[in-house]
């Protein structure tokens, strides 16, 4: 009588090294379900977040913005230094004297600490 000889993956293999399904296989590792999405934001609550930068600034507050960056959502503490108006980016001095920069478009929310 003769044995059942199973391949495993092996028979399998061919099926799976076709074009198509190689690039089913890499568009479905690329979609994280995770990362959350960003918020949408109407145009009074950015003329809001663009006001109370500019009191911060004008009487030295710290602000707490919270920002969107590549659906990982974070905090970010300190001092507004520069807005550039053209490539719409904020200069944000930190509590350790360093200095980041970031875009207006990742911000979420601004709340000024008095």
């Amino acid at each position: 009588m003769g044995t059942i000889r199973d391949r495993g993956l092996i028979k399998w293999q061919a099926a799976l090294s076709m074009p198509k399904y190689k690039a089913l296989n890499k568009k479905i590792g690329e979609v994280d379900y995770f990362l959350n999405k960003k918020p949408i934001l109407d145009e009074y609550q950015v003329e809001e977040f663009d006001n109370n930068i500019h009191y911060a600034m004008e009487y030295h507050l710290p602000i707490r913005f919270s920002l969107h960056n590549k659906g990982n959502p974070h905090e970010l503490y300190g001092h507004c230094v520069y807005i550039h108006p053209i490539t719409k980016e904020l200069r944000i001095q930190k509590k350790d004297r360093s200095f980041v920069k970031i875009r207006f478009g990742e911000v979420i929310s601004v709340i000024v600490e008095d």
